[in-house]
């Protein structure tokens, strides 16, 4: 018996449990003196499986409140294993899943779509997608690799037409990372390819494009509709003894939509371009200040987000963010909107972990 518990233990592996809190007091200026403020933030707790190197797991439950209702979301964000045979290996469940390159805008992500403009910026992890998907990775050779991919819908349904799937294929040509991918999404019914690069000159850069292509349309007008090309620089610079700076510049274009200022009164859609800024410097103490933001060349407006993460013991951080929107009533970010939030807002809080 003691043995069977032994081997049963050795097949099964171990587990780490996680609790992550991240607990924020906000205040927002909506204009007009009009003020609102609320508690916010979540709760995680992570299983993650240890010590196979063949098999990896995890399940999280969040806990999020909802300061409009002031009830407590609860939601399952992972479940998901990862396992590998010598020549394949595998993801199936709710797990976190990226195509392409670019922080927050990449068009080469064309599963959750990365080029939203309405990112949560006021965060230290503003990017956190999952999905319910079954992949397949086959190597081809030295950075090399064929990855296929299904994504059920999230709800049962009698139409497996709604299922997406796809795949991609990356390799490496001198020192340029070179990425080419599909997925047809049923739930649209289109055809997305995309061609994404990544490498280094002097700055690390990246470049990405795809486009939407639903059957029954013409190819030109889908293209029009649909194209998205984005791009970035990255780069980071050691500043003294023990200074880090980090500096990103990321685009999102969309050729035909409109590169001129909407009149007053007209309502707005899409700009042909928008910009992503970062700089952050990092000091050896465990302070990280930085600046982030979205900025529309066309109508001259933006949002200046200034914020810190202040380790000040293992597993605590201090954390304050603030956005200020610069830009007529009428723009993209206004500081006094005509309709929706603008103005300025402040988040301040703590992150444990433990």
């Amino acid at each position: 018996l003691l043995g069977g518990i032994r081997g049963a233990g050795a097949l099964w592996g171990e587990s780490r449990i996680t609790t992550k809190m991240e607990l924020f007091d906000t205040v927002v200026w909506l204009g007009s003196n009009n003020w609102i403020s609320a508690g916010t933030g979540s709760v995680s707790l992570s299983i993650d499986q240890t010590d196979n190197k063949n098999v990896k797991s995890q399940f999280r439950i969040s806990a999020v409140p909802n300061p409009e209702t002031g009830d407590i979301d609860v939601s399952v964000p992972r479940a998901y294993v990862k396992f590998r045979f010598p020549k394949i290996r595998s993801v199936i469940g709710k797990a976190p899943f990226s195509w392409g390159e670019g922080l927050v805008f990449n068009a080469g992500d064309v599963i959750f779509g990365g080029s939203a403009l309405n990112t949560n910026l006021m965060q230290s992890e503003f990017l956190d997608t999952a999905t319910w998907l079954t992949t397949l990775y086959y190597p081809l050779g030295d950075f090399s690799y064929l990855e296929t991919i299904v994504i059920s819908p999230d709800v049962m349904s009698d139409d497996i037409g709604i299922t997406m799937g796809g795949g991609r294929v990356v390799t490496k040509m001198g020192n340029t990372k070179l990425e080419s991918g599909y997925i047809y999404d049923g739930l649209k019914d289109a055809h997305k390819p995309y061609i994404s690069l990544q490498g280094n000159l002097y700055l690390d850069w990246h470049l990405s494009a795809t486009a939407a292509l639903p059957t029954g349309n013409s190819l030109t007008d889908s293209l029009k509709d649909s194209l998205v090309i984005t791009a970035g620089i990255y780069s980071l610079a050691r500043i003294g003894y023990d200074g880090i700076l980090n500096y990103r510049l990321e685009a999102m274009v969309k050729p035909y939509e409109k590169w001129n200022e909407y009149s007053a009164g007209t309502e707005s859609e899409s700009y042909g371009i928008y910009l992503y800024p970062e700089l952050s410097y990092s000091f050896n103490s465990g302070m990280v200040l930085m600046l982030r933001g979205f900025v529309s060349p066309v109508d001259l407006s933006g949002v200046a987000i200034p914020g810190f993460s202040w380790n000040v013991f293992q597993g605590f951080n201090l954390l304050g963010f603030a956005a200020f929107y610069i830009g007529d009533p009428d723009d993209t970010y206004a500081w006094e909107p005509e309709t929706g939030s603008g103005g300025f807002s402040l988040l301040a809080g703590v992150s444990v972990t433990y």
